[in-house]
């Protein structure tokens, strides 16, 4: 049982997480999550997916200073000095997010964490290379991309050893910094970088930049993940799977592809689908903002994104496959708003006189959606 006004309240509990060290407490097993909210009678697995959603927000919120953007919020990495900004538990909220991501994959829903590249081949364990650096900090592999062009005597110049320099966080003083000098490698203070060792040099500075400074947080959030993908799973999917499938697995696709949408959508009564009022609908999806389109999405399934097959894939209640739906709602009562039965991935529409209405009308229910219709409940 949730609470809507605070998705996070004993959760670590119910989901197994030592809150203190962000641990796994004995006996945590993979099992299928259930969700409700308290003072709500609805269930079922739209409710799941609009949770995964509620938690998601909660935890990225830059306020909360778990994650860090160095690309304007396009793509989101952990946060170094996360125990400083987010406090002594930020441990437990990193094997939170394991443990949602295994969920996520579990009952195949997709959930929207922008996480950068080179965060997923880390908590996937994929090899890092020095561009998945620009993934994390453009500036910086920008910077060192220059290193490439430079002659030997150019470089050495420089005087630069398998030694980086980095700023370290004061836990007493959020606002004070100091300097530290980190080893690349056993003795790398006294190893002169080269032409000959450019290459180790930058993939170790990438190495470093992405999963050295954040290890920590890694190790948690793999704790969490290793309900679901443990050793074993991780290496089968390294040998099927690219780090870009696996992101598709997890985010599912980004843009929403109205053609496949619609391409893939079933009505009731199958006579409605030949009605004007789809015609209007559809043309009213198309001339949505990219935020809008999201919106109607996750009104309609309880996701803002669409799974990585497409909309072809979408799952409804237990998990079975449930195409989307639009339902035609009987009566002459065309001034109420649309609705949605999230479970089943169903769009309960009015037949509007015109397409001004049904865009108005569309767009009104967007605004006010919070919660589940009560014809989503589950039996």
């Amino acid at each position: 049982v949730a609470h809507r006004n605070n998705v996070l309240d004993g959760l670590c509990a119910q989901l197994g997480v030592d809150e203190a060290t962000g641990q796994l407490v004995d006996g945590v097993g993979p099992q299928r999550l259930d969700v409700s909210y308290e003072g709500e009678a609805a269930s079922g697995d739209g409710l799941r997916r609009e949770w995964f959603g509620l938690a998601l927000t909660e935890m990225l919120d830059p306020r909360r200073g778990l994650f860090v953007s160095k690309d304007g919020n396009r793509t989101l990495q952990p946060n170094p000095h996360s125990q400083t900004t987010a406090g002594e538990d930020h441990l437990s909220y990193f094997a939170l997010l394991g443990r949602i991501v295994g969920l996520a994959l579990y009952h195949q829903e997709t959930i929207n964490a922008p996480w950068t590249t080179g965060f997923f081949k880390t908590i996937f364990g994929y090899d890092i290379n020095f561009d998945d650096l620009h993934s994390v900090d453009p500036d910086k592999h920008g910077g060192l991309l220059k290193l490439r062009d430079m002659q030997e005597e150019e470089l050495r110049a420089l005087g630069l050893t398998f030694v980086v320099d980095e700023d370290e966080m004061l836990v007493y003083d959020v606002a004070s910094k100091r300097r530290r000098s980190v080893e690349l490698k056993p003795n790398g203070a006294e190893e002169e970088v080269t032409t000959a060792n450019l290459h180790e040099y930058l993939r170790l500075h990438a190495t470093h930049a992405i999963v050295g400074s954040i290890h920590r947080q890694v190790a948690a959030f793999r704790e969490g993940l290793s309900v679901f993908v443990d050793a074993g799973l991780r290496a089968t999917l390294h040998s099927c799977c690219t780090v870009a499938d696996i992101q598709l697995l997890v985010c599912g696709i980004a843009g929403i592809d109205v053609d496949d949408w619609q391409h893939s959508a079933q009505y009731e009564p199958e006579g409605f689908a030949g009605s004007v009022q789809i015609r209007w609908l559809w043309s009213t999806v198309r001339g949505l903002p990219p935020e809008e389109q999201s919106k109607l999405l996750s009104f309609c399934t309880g996701s803002v994104r669409v799974p990585a097959l497409g909309f072809g894939a979408l799952t409804g209640y237990n998990g079975a496959q449930h195409r989307f739906t639009v339902c035609r709602i009987h009566g002459a009562d065309s001034g109420r708003l649309p609705t949605a039965s999230t479970c089943f991935n169903t769009l309960h529409l009015p037949a509007y006189s015109s397409e001004t209405e049904l865009r108005t009308k569309l767009r009104q229910a967007l605004r006010g959606a919070e919660g589940f219709y009560e014809g989503a409940i589950a039996i």
